[in-house]
């Protein structure tokens, strides 16, 4: 080595020598905790909160004052708990200044493992709002002598905890929640409250996410820290919205995004995005079972400022999934592969937007057109105006309508809307394939056409059925009327109305609305008139009405072979005009179908060949029968093959001769036997019609038949006056003899 070397070596340790010497003395002799006070005052009145430090040490070798347990403490106004604590805080500081003059300048400022609260009022405002708001721009002689500009070289944070929670005001603020952030990590370089100044954070999020930020901030309002301008770039990792407190548990949102970017300035006045990417976000979205109440908005927060000032070149979703859910019910309506795009929207102007996605089950959805300005308070009454295209939409299992509705069916569906942000007016046409409208229906066979006009009050979320045509093969059917939507209920008041329709083209629809004929017939022919009303809800609809069928055909069901036992009764039998099928010549009555159950009143029927019923009766929602009706025949064969109107004193004579062959004793009943003969042909027969839709039985009802002749005439019959040989009470022979007679059919 040579000795130039060693003579450098030699003063470099004497150098460090003295320097180990100093950092060993000079604490003997210079009490850096007389600063304190002044360290106080100073961060009080720059910060406008109080500042209280413990003890204040001098590390030489790090050239750093440490001080000991400070706090700063929060707004009076939102709590009495610190707003700011931490165990040790470094200030590194110019070290001949502070041990000749003992003038303190900052050069760097370090926490480790702080302890930060967050609080929101319930007007939006937080609790660093007011940070530096006690100070004035001009500084003090003091402050200016003790922090010459009040510039910091470095500024660390690590390792910081920050718990945000519920402030002054908001409802449940005592039993809220609170969000906690651990792992945060702020690196400033430079910062003044005078000038711009870079920064990096970090953070973890609640439920595991992540938080990166860049940028730089600055000049520091000293009135309103939340108007400090900033510009960066954020990213976030594996965000839950919920959890991270993007969003309110009445908000109805759950589920995660893995990946959001987002750049953006804020000048203090204006918020400007230049892009924004939520990238694979996995929510769901639950909507509540009564009407979503408002939420009290303050224009004066700093986060209503933003959003009014809100402007953005670039904002798009992209490969989103969707899932719509209805609280405290089963079911939910899957969206996958969901992109959206709005860009240049401005807080004044309509923004152009696309937007397309997967449907459940295979369907596809687009739309396209412009939205805007956004109403923040309320999103339903922000302008609308598009396009929107829907692609072989499941409408059972799409959201559309509540699963336990029991409608169904396969659509294609253009729309066009217009939303003043009051008015929405929509028209637009539908092709539904395999449409089912009841729980036991059956998807049509034909395909249903649809064109509809509608108008809707976004305030109320009510709406006007202008017009809407249903199209089926050449049936035309109009429907018009009223709706009120509150949350997942839509209560109906609509009127269907359809004149004189083929029942041709009505054939195949029919089991979709949960009409059912018997086995291996078919309505041919005819037409159909109604006047329905739809009221209720779309989860439990109530349809009600007059119907009328005028000369149709029930093929492949003979009602005459059905009653042709009947014909006993007047002495004849029915025609062979009805053969293999039933003409019906005209059918009326008033209908009313709720929760699958059907109603029927007033029937009023007229079968050719056969005659014409009377009555009411029920069909359940597994299709089982239950009517009672008063069948007149008056289409019969006699003697050479001649047709009667069974109604004369022959006809009687001839019915209560057969009674009398068909009872023991009849012969002795002669009297009792022609009053209900006369009555029968008078009146009619009581039939109760049971077993299915699709395979109905006839049965005679005695109790009817005896109570339309009059009691006292059929009481020996029906009672089985007289005594058998054993001496035993008679069976009741009419009863017996009808059921013979009759039987089921």
């Amino acid at each position: 080595m040579g000795r130039p070397a060693r003579l450098i070596l030699i003063a470099v340790g004497a150098v460090l020598a003295l320097i180990v010497l100093a950092a060993v003395c000079v604490p003997l002799f210079l009490n850096t905790d007389s600063f304190k006070a002044k360290i106080e005052s100073t961060l009080t009145k720059s910060l406008g909160r109080k500042v209280a430090i413990g003890k204040v040490n001098l590390s030489v070798l790090t050239g750093s004052l440490v001080a000991e347990n400070t706090v700063v403490a929060d707004d009076p106004r939102f709590s009495t708990q610190p707003f700011i604590q931490a165990d040790t805080v470094k200030i590194g500081v110019e070290l001949f200044p502070l041990i000749l003059s003992k003038q303190v300048i900052i050069r760097g400022f370090s926490m480790q493992s702080p302890k930060i609260q967050l609080l929101r009022a319930a007007n939006g405002t937080w609790n660093y709002s007011t940070i530096g708001t006690g100070s004035q721009p001009a500084q003090s002689e003091e402050t200016k002598q003790a922090f010459p500009n009040l510039t910091v070289g470095e500024v660390n944070i690590q390792n910081g905890r920050i718990t945000v929670g519920a402030g002054p005001g908001t409802t449940g603020a005592a039993s809220a929640t609170n969000r906690v952030y651990e792992n945060v990590n702020l690196k400033v370089k430079d910062f003044a409250f005078t000038k711009s100044f870079p920064f990096e954070a970090s953070a973890g999020l609640p439920a595991g996410g992540t938080v990166e930020l860049k940028g730089s901030a600055g000049p520091f309002n000293q009135q309103d820290a939340s108007a400090t301008p900033f510009s960066g770039h954020l990213e976030v990792k594996h965000l839950d919205p919920l959890a991270a407190g993007f969003v309110d548990a009445s908000d109805g949102v759950k589920g995660t995004i893995d990946n959001l970017v987002l750049d953006a300035a804020w000048s203090g006045t204006q918020m400007h995005v230049t892009k924004l990417l939520v990238d694979t976000p996995k929510l769901t979205l639950v909507q509540s079972n009564g009407p979503k109440q408002p939420k009290p908005k303050d224009p004066n927060a700093e986060g209503a400022s933003m959003l009014n000032s809100l402007s953005v070149d670039d904002a798009q979703i992209k490969n989103g999934t969707i899932t719509l859910a209805t609280a405290g019910k089963q079911g939910t309506a899957v969206y996958s592969q969901v992109n959206a795009q709005v860009t240049n929207m401005s807080p004044k102007s309509a923004s152009p937007f696309s937007l397309s996605g997967q449907l459940p089950n295979g369907g596809s959805v687009s739309a396209n057109g412009t939205a805007g300005p956004f109403n923040q308070e309320n999103n339903a009454s922000t302008p609308l105006n598009a396009v929107v295209n829907l692609k072989h939409v499941e409408i059972g299992s799409a959201g559309v309508v509540p699963p336990d509705a029991g409608i169904s069916g396969v659509a294609d569906v253009q729309a066009k809307i217009q939303s003043n942000g009051q008015t929405l007016n929509a028209q637009g046409a539908a092709t539904v394939a395999g449409i089912k409208l009841a729980k036991d229906g059956v998807p049509s066979a034909k395909p249903v056409q649809l064109q509809f006009t509608l108008t809707q009050n976004e305030q109320s979320m009510s709406g006007v059925v202008q017009q809407a045509v249903v199209t089926i093969g050449s049936a035309v059917i109009n429907l018009s009327g009223t709706y009120q939507t509150s949350g997942p209920s839509t209560a109906l008041n609509l009127k269907v109305v359809g004149n004189a329709l083929s029942i041709n083209e009505l054939e195949a629809f029919l089991p979709a609305l949960g009409v059912h004929l018997p086995q291996g017939s078919r309505l041919q022919g005819g037409t159909l008139t109604t006047d329905l009303a739809v009221t209720g809800t779309t989860a439990t609809p109530v349809i009600s009405g007059p119907v009328k069928i005028n000369n149709t055909q029930l093929a492949g069901f003979d009602l005459g072979s059905k009653l042709q036992a009947l014909s006993s009764f007047t002495g004849g039998r029915i025609t062979s005009a009805t053969g293999s099928g039933t003409t019906i010549r005209s059918l009326s009555m008033n209908v009313r179908e709720e929760g699958g159950n059907i109603r029927t009143d007033n029937i009023a029927l007229d079968v050719a060949g056969v005659g014409t019923a009377t009555g009411a009766g029920t069909v359940s929602a597994g299709g089982a029968l239950n009517y009672n009706v008063v069948l007149k025949l008056t289409g019969l064969s006699v003697g050479g093959g001649g047709t009667q109107q069974a109604s004369s004193g022959a006809g009687a004579a001839g019915l209560a001769g057969t009674l009398s062959g068909f009872i023991p004793g009849g012969n002795s009943g002669g009297a009792a036997l022609g009053g209900i003969a006369g009555g029968v042909l008078k009146s009619g027969i009581p039939v109760a019609i049971g077993g299915t839709t699709s395979n109905p039985t006839f049965s005679p009802n005695v109790a009817s038949l005896a109570t339309g002749v009059g009691v006292g005439a059929a009481q020996g019959l029906l009672n089985g006056k007289g005594q058998q040989p054993n001496g035993k009470k008679a069976a009741d022979p009419l009863s017996n003899a009808l059921g013979g007679l009759l039987g089921k059919h």
